[in-house]
This record gives structure tokens, sequence and C-alpha cells, in this order.
């Protein structure tokens, strides 16, 4: 039997900060005693070591091991803010190993915007960011926390994102002229984040009609091709800058309108051929210059618009380059009276004119020459009534039944929407000389196509 005064516990570490609070009591194989085990300032496991002496002698040893001071950064931080888009951010942790959970001790309180991957027991981690993000959005938080073995949350770090707050001067571009090689500049500038010297993106960087480069903190917008479409079209370009972005809207204006109409003997004629047919990509196009508008081109090829076979709207054939591939040498649908309305390659609310309507066209007119009339300068005719003009381009034909060109700058060629037999349609035809309004083609033939209004 041992007294309690006999029984001592004794520190072996220098400096220790776990101390004795109270020598060991009780008495036989029992007895206790009481250590001060402060928190633990350090990111090391330190160890206090003790003996156990009865009379001086040693009975037996132990060891206190503290735990790290736990505690979790985002990029060597405890508040870690990100201006603009960001893939991820690197997280570390001190904790001890016997001191964490074994799965999910660092959980993210916003895993939406800011989830948590790449967990390493061995102290790292990465937390994520948006990218990119939108210039208009609010910024958005997450609370990182470190969790013990019992969930309960040791430390924490906060993260923050916010978008880098764009500015465009001007917000919008308008090239009222529709021609290509027209440019405009838009200065991007923030509202957060300083100077931008660099690091602008656009996309798409071409587009059909138009081409968008970077300089600084300049987006230079160029058209790249003239609006034929008879409308104004529009589109947006997006700058990024830092993960963050926002739209350029650019639009192209036409310079004329080709829904424009003359009215001649009660029918509204339009001013421009048509070019492709409604049923093609894109929808209708027109011939884009008045043949009296071409006096840098005497062939006068914007003003040609493209050929049609008779009764077939679905595809047209260029007024340029002697032949085409996949021309159709199969007589165009037979047995009926006119030309389909189904088939009828005219826009909405537009329609092929009648063979009657090109012989009021005729009668409701004088008609006069202009151009050379022969390949290299081609002619054209004008029908006046009053002041009103109406001007149809000599295009010449594509010869049935390999599509080879005819005619050209001699002879103007339009089909109308009746027929003669099932072969055979109605067609306006001219020449310098003459006007027929009741010309007969094979249906076969590619000839222009100029639209009225139903």
């Amino acid at each position: 039997m041992t007294s309690s005064e006999r029984v001592k516990v004794v520190s072996k570490t220098v400096g220790t900060k776990v101390t004795i609070k109270s020598q060991p009591t009780g008495s036989n194989d029992t007895y206790s005693f009481v250590l001060s085990v402060p928190a633990n300032t350090t990111t090391t496991e330190t160890d206090s070591e003790f003996d156990i002496t009865v009379d001086g002698n040693v009975a037996g040893s132990f060891t206190v091991r503290q735990a790290k001071k736990t505690s979790i950064l985002v990029e060597n931080k405890s508040t870690y803010s990100v201006l603009g888009g960001l893939t991820s951010a690197n997280g570390t942790f001190v904790a001890s190993v016997w001191d964490i959970l074994e799965t999910g001790y660092v959980t993210s309180s916003n895993t939406t915007a800011h989830a948590v991957s790449s967990l390493s027991t061995t102290g790292t981690f990465k937390v994520a960011f948006r990218n990119p993000t939108s210039f208009n959005e609010e910024t958005s938080n997450a609370t990182i926390s470190l969790k013990g073995r019992d969930g309960v949350t040791r430390a924490t770090a906060t993260v923050s994102q916010t978008p880098v707050k764009l500015t465009l001067n001007p917000a919008s571009i308008t090239f009222e002229n529709g021609q290509p090689n027209q440019t405009a500049t838009v200065t991007v500038g923030t509202t957060n984040d300083g100077t931008i010297s660099s690091g602008l993106t656009v996309s798409p960087e071409s587009g059909s009609w138009f081409m968008a480069s970077v300089s600084g903190n300049k987006v230079i917008v160029k058209t790249t091709a003239e609006n034929d479409t008879g409308r104004a079209r529009i589109t947006n370009i997006k700058v990024t800058y830092k993960g963050t972005t926002i739209q350029i809207s650019v639009k192209q204006n036409c310079d004329f309108d080709p829904y424009s109409t003359v009215n001649i003997g009660g029918v509204e004629w339009m001013r421009y051929n048509l070019g492709k047919s409604k049923f093609e990509n894109g929808g209708s196009t027109f011939a884009t210059k008045l043949p009296s508008e071409c006096t840098d081109d005497p062939i006068k090829t914007k003003s040609h618009g493209r050929f049609y076979q008779w009764g077939c709207g679905e595809k047209s054939w260029e007024s340029i380059g002697s032949r085409v591939s996949g021309w159709d040498e199969v007589t165009p649908p037979t047995g009926n009276i006119s030309w389909l309305e189904s088939k009828d390659p005219c826009p909405e609310d537009y329609r092929l004119p009648t063979k009657e309507e090109f012989v009021l066209l005729k009668n409701e007119t004088t008609q006069t020459n202009a151009g050379g009339w022969n390949a290299s300068d081609y002619g054209y005719i004008i029908f006046t009534s009053g002041n009103i003009n109406l001007e149809f381009p000599a295009v010449g034909i594509r010869n049935r039944p390999s599509g080879i060109l005819g005619y050209m700058g001699t002879y103007g060629n339009y089909w109308s929407s009746s027929q003669y037999d099932e072969e055979i349609g109605h067609n306006l035809n001219f020449s310098n000389n003459n006007v027929y309004p009741t010309g007969k083609y094979y249906k076969q033939n590619g000839l222009n196509v100029r639209c009225v209004k139903k």
C-alpha cells in the first residue's frame, strides 16, 4: 500500500504549456491528478513528456500531444476576394489528421458558385469560381468550413467573387451605310477595376458580314459585305474581360428597299429583280441596284438578280459564269395552267406577274433603251408612265439543256406565271428594238423574275 504523498507527476519538458495543476491523490492502485492543457497556438503537434515517480523513482512515463492550431485559408488568406472570373483558387488547412472527419471535412456554404474540390488530408483543397460571369451579376459569397470529428466547425475562411463592372462607349453600333469596309470603335471600360490595357477578347471574331478585333481597350468592328437583304441586320459581339462578359449590339442598315413598288395600270411592280427564292436558305434576296445605278460596272451585275426555270421556285441560278453544275435537265412541271402558287419564288405577299399584266405594262408605258446592248455593256429597258420609271436589265437566259449562258446584255427575258402549253411558258421578252410581252420559251430555260404585289 502506497500513500499519495509518495506518488508524484514530474514534467520532463522544458517550457511546456502543459502544467501540473494538482499532484496525484488516492490510495492503493488508483490515483488521479489534473493537468492544465491550454489550446495550442502553433501549427505543429507539440509533445509534453511526464514521469510518474514513487519515492523519487520513475515508475512510468506518458506524453501529452496537443493538436495543431486549426486554421483554413484560401490563397493564404482567411478572407479571399476575386474580381472577375477565375477557374479556381488554392486552399490550405492545418489540423491534426486524427482530429478531422474522415470525409467532408472541408465544406462550402455555396456549392453552386463556389464548390470545394481536390480535398486532401494533407491539407489542401480548391475552391471553384464561375467563369465567365456576366457583368451585371451580383457578388457571390461562400464560407469555407473545416469540421472536426465531432462535426463542430474548427475554423472558417470566406470567399467572394465580384464581376468586373464593364462599360461600353458607345453601347451599340449602327452602320447607316450598308456598304462593306465601314468601321466603328467601341471603348470598353470598368467601374471597379481601373483602366483596361490588355486582356480583352471578342467572340465571334468574324461573321458573314463583319469582323471584330481588339486593340488595348478598344473593339474595332468592320463590315465585310454589302447589306443586300433589303432590311437591317443585327447581331451581338461578346466582349470578355477577366471572365466577365458584356455584349455589343451591331446593326447594319440597308441602302435600298427592295420591297418598294411603283404602280402602273393598277399593278404594283417591284423595282428590283428577284435574287434567291423565299424557299432558299436565308429567304428572299434581290438585286441591290437598278441598272442606271451601276455606273462603275458596265455589266451591271448588281441589277441582275437570278435565273429560274418555269414552275420551279425552290432553286435559283447565278446570272454570271458560263456554265453551272447541277442544272435541271428535266422538263419543269407540266399540265398546269399557271405556275403553282406553292412553287412561286416571290416573297410573302408578292407573286409572279401574269402574261396579261406584262401586256398591260407595255400598253400603259412608253419604252426607251439605255446601255450598250452587248456582252461588255449590258442594255436595259425603261418603262415610263408619267413620272414613274421601271427598269429591266437585259440579263439574257440560261439555255436548255445544259444551263449555259446566252444573249448576255442583248435580250431581257422575264417569266410570267402563265403557260403557253405543257412545254412552253409565256414571258416578257425584249431587245433594243422590240418588246414582246407574250414571248414564249421552253420551261427548261432559266429566265429572270420580277415580282408584283398580290
